[in-house]
Protein backbone atom coordinates (compact mmCIF):
# COMPACT_ATOMS: atom_id res chain seq x y z
CA UNK A 1 0.00 0.00 0.00
CA UNK A 2 2.64 2.58 -1.11
CA UNK A 3 0.18 4.75 -3.50
CA UNK A 4 -0.57 7.82 -1.82
CA UNK A 5 -4.50 7.75 -2.50
CA UNK A 6 -4.38 4.52 -1.11
CA UNK A 7 -2.57 5.81 1.92
CA UNK A 8 -4.98 8.69 2.33
CA UNK A 9 -8.12 6.35 2.06
CA UNK A 10 -6.37 4.94 5.03
CA UNK A 11 -6.02 7.39 6.61
CA UNK A 12 -9.31 8.81 5.99
CA UNK A 13 -11.07 5.94 7.47
CA UNK A 14 -9.20 5.50 10.91
CA UNK A 15 -9.72 9.27 11.76
CA UNK A 16 -13.16 8.96 10.83
CA UNK A 17 -13.35 6.12 12.67
CA UNK A 18 -11.77 8.16 15.97
CA UNK A 19 -13.65 11.03 15.21
CA UNK A 20 -17.10 8.49 15.81
CA UNK A 21 -15.99 7.50 19.45
CA UNK A 22 -15.13 12.02 20.27
CA UNK A 23 -18.46 12.80 22.55
CA UNK A 24 -20.62 15.60 21.16
CA UNK A 25 -19.19 18.75 22.57
CA UNK A 26 -15.62 17.76 21.49
CA UNK A 27 -17.21 17.03 17.73
CA UNK A 28 -19.09 20.78 18.09
CA UNK A 29 -15.23 22.22 18.77
CA UNK A 30 -13.88 20.18 16.06
CA UNK A 31 -16.34 21.30 13.54
CA UNK A 32 -16.30 25.01 14.65
CA UNK A 33 -12.53 25.17 14.61
CA UNK A 34 -12.41 25.83 18.47
CA UNK A 35 -10.26 22.24 18.72
CA UNK A 36 -8.16 20.66 16.20
CA UNK A 37 -6.75 16.94 16.01
CA UNK A 38 -3.09 16.63 15.73
CA UNK A 39 -0.70 14.30 14.49
CA UNK A 40 1.54 13.22 17.07
CA UNK A 41 4.86 10.50 16.59
CA UNK A 42 3.76 6.60 18.13
CA UNK A 43 6.28 7.13 20.74
CA UNK A 44 4.75 10.46 22.01
CA UNK A 45 5.07 14.12 21.75
CA UNK A 46 9.19 15.12 21.28
CA UNK A 47 10.59 16.88 24.40
CA UNK A 48 10.34 20.63 24.05
CA UNK A 49 13.28 22.46 24.20
CA UNK A 50 13.42 25.70 26.06
CA UNK A 51 12.60 28.94 24.12
CA UNK A 52 15.67 31.50 23.77
CA UNK A 53 15.40 34.81 25.65
CA UNK A 54 13.59 37.63 23.58
CA UNK A 55 16.11 39.69 22.70
CA UNK A 56 16.81 43.02 25.12
CA UNK A 57 15.42 46.26 23.91
CA UNK A 58 18.65 47.95 24.61
CA UNK A 59 22.91 46.52 24.18
CA UNK A 60 24.22 45.15 27.12
CA UNK A 61 27.05 47.18 26.72
CA UNK A 62 25.00 50.20 27.04
CA UNK A 63 22.89 48.69 30.16
CA UNK A 64 26.44 48.17 31.88
CA UNK A 65 28.11 51.56 30.86
CA UNK A 66 25.04 53.32 31.92
CA UNK A 67 24.62 51.76 35.33
CA UNK A 68 28.39 52.35 35.98
CA UNK A 69 27.32 55.99 35.59
CA UNK A 70 24.49 56.21 38.08
CA UNK A 71 25.35 57.45 41.58
CA UNK A 72 22.51 55.88 43.81
CA UNK A 73 21.22 52.64 44.17
CA UNK A 74 17.42 53.50 43.67
CA UNK A 75 18.58 55.44 40.50
CA UNK A 76 19.89 52.31 39.07
CA UNK A 77 16.91 50.37 39.73
CA UNK A 78 14.38 53.26 38.49
CA UNK A 79 16.62 52.60 35.36
CA UNK A 80 16.53 48.79 35.03
CA UNK A 81 12.84 48.47 35.40
CA UNK A 82 12.29 51.48 32.86
CA UNK A 83 13.81 49.15 30.48
CA UNK A 84 10.69 47.32 31.04
CA UNK A 85 11.84 43.83 30.59
CA UNK A 86 10.26 40.60 30.86
CA UNK A 87 11.87 37.93 33.75
CA UNK A 88 13.38 35.98 31.01
CA UNK A 89 14.66 39.28 29.37
CA UNK A 90 16.00 40.23 33.19
CA UNK A 91 17.46 36.71 33.92
CA UNK A 92 18.50 36.99 30.53
CA UNK A 93 20.62 40.20 31.91
CA UNK A 94 21.73 39.13 34.73
CA UNK A 95 23.42 36.37 33.28
CA UNK A 96 25.18 38.16 30.39
CA UNK A 97 26.31 40.69 33.30
CA UNK A 98 27.80 37.66 35.29
CA UNK A 99 25.71 38.56 37.80
CA UNK A 100 24.34 34.98 39.74
CA UNK A 101 21.13 34.29 40.53
CA UNK A 102 18.93 31.77 42.08
CA UNK A 103 16.70 30.34 39.17
CA UNK A 104 13.60 30.96 40.67
CA UNK A 105 14.02 34.69 41.41
CA UNK A 106 11.41 36.96 41.02
CA UNK A 107 11.93 40.02 38.43
CA UNK A 108 12.58 42.33 42.15
CA UNK A 109 15.02 39.76 42.84
CA UNK A 110 16.48 39.74 39.95
CA UNK A 111 16.96 43.43 39.68
CA UNK A 112 18.05 43.68 43.05
CA UNK A 113 20.75 41.03 42.61
CA UNK A 114 21.89 42.86 39.13
CA UNK A 115 21.70 46.82 40.93
CA UNK A 116 23.79 44.85 44.02
CA UNK A 117 26.52 43.63 42.20
CA UNK A 118 27.09 46.66 39.60
CA UNK A 119 26.42 50.09 41.42
CA UNK A 120 26.44 48.45 44.72
CA UNK A 121 29.40 47.53 45.13
CA UNK A 122 31.08 50.51 43.39
CA UNK A 123 29.13 52.62 45.75
CA UNK A 124 30.01 50.50 48.60
CA UNK A 125 33.90 50.80 47.65
CA UNK A 126 33.97 54.42 47.40
CA UNK A 127 32.01 54.85 50.70
CA UNK A 128 34.83 53.55 52.92
CA UNK A 129 38.08 54.99 50.84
Amino acid sequence: MTDPADLAHEVLLRVAAFVKTLPADQLADLASGAAKLELVPKGGRPARTPAAAPALSRPVSEIESMLSQLETRQAAIQYVNDLKLTVPQTKELAKVLGVAAPAKSTKAALVTAIVDAKVGRRLDSLALS
